[in-house]
């Protein structure tokens, strides 16, 4: 995981702040808010454009985040903008910023003490503020989307990858100044701004560098002259006016497209990845009806009293560590955001991986040493670990302090509650069958009655494997058993979740633990089974010792959760369009001497307008919130909040491309 350097701020006689890495101002002396309205809002003419503008999202992006002033004025100046044009068909604005050298909460919220009309803004935005490594991370403000890519900016731009091709309408090509931060003011950063500006779109900088103006001409833009901020006497703003042939994938084979038409859209599932993924797609004004073929919502695995939230850290898997990551990260955002209006029980208060064996302490050693940061990741004692589950337990481990539980079964259920009040409809006792495409839309029957809609999403877990349309995706059901024991007085003072080759929780308000679980693979029968409950016991017993809190559990009740979980060898969900396995092995059944040969690849066949989140295993509750929120960006054609790396790792034709990639074939 590639860690994050801070910035090193100071102020000056006027009390600007001042970065130490670049010995540069962040904004102007005279006036830094006036300065970001000026240059940037003026310069890219937003406000005329908006009231113009004939799409439903307006994305800017911009080269150095730094103390967020420019996010700032550009949030309140939309917000005034969509409460005077309510009706408006722009309802959405995506900030996409760049920041190498982030500043802590701490800081930011020293530095918007000076704008008091941003007092609310600046509070939410630094009580979500968690720059922990490379890559993006998205933070919500209502119809205000944030998009923060934390890096280096060359980095980053390569990751932004082919989802971004003439998907920016208005640069703000801030940083510091060309002089001082050459290795950003390139050629490499104009030719990536030309390829992701939209026909028509334009830039505005502080700047009236020559080098900055050729090089930005050179690339293709029109560049232009106006009076500068103050006593600057002049800045640049341009245009991208020539129209260029769409530019070739430069991964065909992973190809994906955005829906033809998206404002019906089905959702097959009911369980938390169906809910995020509602979620997501309401919020961004879109007509969503779910279909359950059980009596209720989170019947399945969603349906346990308790489950545990915390990142899938690995000592092996660099790239998947990076997606839970910033899936964990996302998920507490969302969670914070929700359980103001949704009620489900939680507490936030840690996790601890606990050293059972010896192979154990040497994989958490290496883990710490990968990691790197104790706010996500910290190696304890087994006094250290005693203290914080508020239990003793004879041997060290680790602690992942912004972890812990929630109720699954009351998240999805209310939370699909609170999603119908804001016009989801939910169809129950509904099984999809047979979906056909004809005349651009999904249709299928259903008790005599035909069904149809632009846009069908599978989030329905192990039952995927039942459409024709899943070929070739290795989906595998794991039946998990959970045991739910009653609290006694000395297992009750338990604060956090232990995991060791399982997981107990602490005592719910109904006074249960929850003790998983079992894990049978292809086994998707949900009877209660006696074993697998003796087994659960049996291997908290055996993997935490000589701990009297762990003796005289009752079982007798027999109560449990059996849910079937859909799982990857790989251990990472898959999201996206569903591709067409048959005409993908015929498009690419030579593709490795294509390659070598650096021939024309065509793009990836998929079925037109059909999508999957899948492969969630145990870890829903962590991934399954920025799925859902990468899959709607994707649906509605707006920024997706994922690295490109990671997005092929995610990506649903990932299993028979790696082998047709190698030569071999599928």
């Amino acid at each position: 995981m590639k860690k994050l350097t801070f910035s090193q701020l100071t102020f000056n006689e006027n009390n600007t702040p001042v970065s130490e890495q670049f010995d540069d101002i962040y904004f102007s002396t005279q006036d830094g808010l006036a300065e970001s309205y000026y240059v940037f809002q003026e310069g890219n003419q937003l406000w005329e454009r908006w009231l113009s503008h004939e799409r439903e999202s307006f994305v800017i992006a911009e080269t150095g985040f730094g103390t967020g002033l420019n996010f700032m004025a550009v949030t309140d100046k939309f917000q005034q903008f969509r409460a005077e044009n309510s009706t408006h068909k722009l309802q959405r604005l995506y900030f996409l910023s760049f920041e190498k050298y982030p500043l802590t909460s701490a800081q930011l919220s020293q530095i918007h003490e000076s704008y008091p009309q941003f007092t609310t803004l600046s509070a939410n935005l630094t009580a979500c503020w968690k720059p922990r490594q490379v890559g993006c991370q998205r933070y919500h403000f209502g119809e205000i989307y944030l998009d923060i890519w934390f890096g280096d900016i060359q980095e980053s731009l390569s990751q932004w990858g082919d989802l971004y091709d003439e998907a920016v309408d208005a640069w703000f090509l801030d940083g510091f100044s060309p002089d001082k931060n050459s290795e950003m003011w390139n050629e490499r950063l104009y030719q990536q701004m030309f390829r992701t500006t939209r026909l028509n779109g334009t830039f505005a900088t502080f700047t009236a560098s020559s080098n900055v103006r050729r090089g930005l001409q050179a690339v293709g833009f029109e560049v232009k002259k106006r009076k500068g901020f103050g006593k600057k006497r002049e800045m640049l703003w341009g245009t991208k006016n020539t129209e260029v042939e769409s530019q070739s994938q430069q991964f065909p084979y992973f190809y994906q497209q955005n829906a033809e038409h998206c404002q019906d859209i089905a959702i097959v599932g009911g369980g938390v990845a169906s809910f995020f993924l509602a979620l997501s797609l309401i919020e961004k004004g879109k007509k969503i009806t779910l279909y359950c073929k059980d009596d209720q919502v989170a019947r399945n695995a969603s349906g346990n009293l308790q489950g545990a939230i915390y990142p899938q850290l690995s000592d092996d898997d660099d790239r998947n560590v990076r997606f839970y990551v910033h899936a964990f990260d996302y998920a507490l955002q969302r969670l914070n955001g929700l359980k103001q209006a949704v009620d489900f029980e939680h507490a936030l208060t840690g996790v601890a991986l606990y050293a059972y064996d010896e192979k154990q302490v040497k994989k958490l050693t290496k883990m710490a040493e990968i990691m790197q940061d104790d706010s996500l990741f910290q190696l304890c004692s087994a006094e250290e670990l005693s203290e914080k589950l508020g239990v003793s337990v004879p041997n060290s481990g680790a602690f992942i302090q912004e972890g812990g539980w929630l109720s699954p079964v009351q998240l999805v259920q209310n939370g699909f509650a609170l999603l119908e009040k804001m016009g989801l409809s939910i169809v129950l006792n509904h099984e999809v069958c047979a979906p056909q495409w004809e005349n651009r839309k999904w249709h299928w029957q259903h008790s005599g009655e035909t069904f149809s809609h632009e846009v069908l999403v599978l989030a329905n877990g192990h039952s995927f494997n039942e459409f024709v349309q899943a070929q070739g995706i290795p989906l595998y059901p794991v039946r998990g058993q959970v045991s739910q024991v009653p609290t006694t007085e000395k297992l009750s003072p338990l604060r956090c979740v232990i995991c060791y080759d399982g997981y107990l929780t602490p005592r719910s308000s109904k006074g249960l633990h929850c003790i998983g679980a079992s894990h049978i693979r292809d086994n998707a029968t949900t009877e209660f089974s006696l074993v697998e409950h003796q087994e659960n016991l049996a291997k908290l017993q055996q993997n935490v010792t000589a701990c009297d809190w762990v003796q005289g559990l009752d079982l007798s009740g027999n109560l449990a959760k059996v849910g079937i979980r859909a799982a990857f060898r790989d251990r990472i969900p898959m999201v996206g369009a569903v591709p067409n396995f048959e005409a993908q092995k015929a498009q690419y059944a030579n593709l490795y001497n294509l390659l070598r040969r650096k021939q024309a690849v065509e793009k990836a066949e998929n079925f037109t307008n059909l999508y999957m989140i899948n492969g969630l295993a145990s870890r829903g509750l962590t991934s399954a919130p920025l799925l859902g929120e990468l899959l709607a960006s994707l649906i509605v054609d707006e920024p997706v909040p994922i690295s490109e790396d990671i997005w092929q790792a995610l990506n649903p034709n990932r299993t028979w491309m790696r082998k047709l990639l190698k030569g071999s074939r599928v």
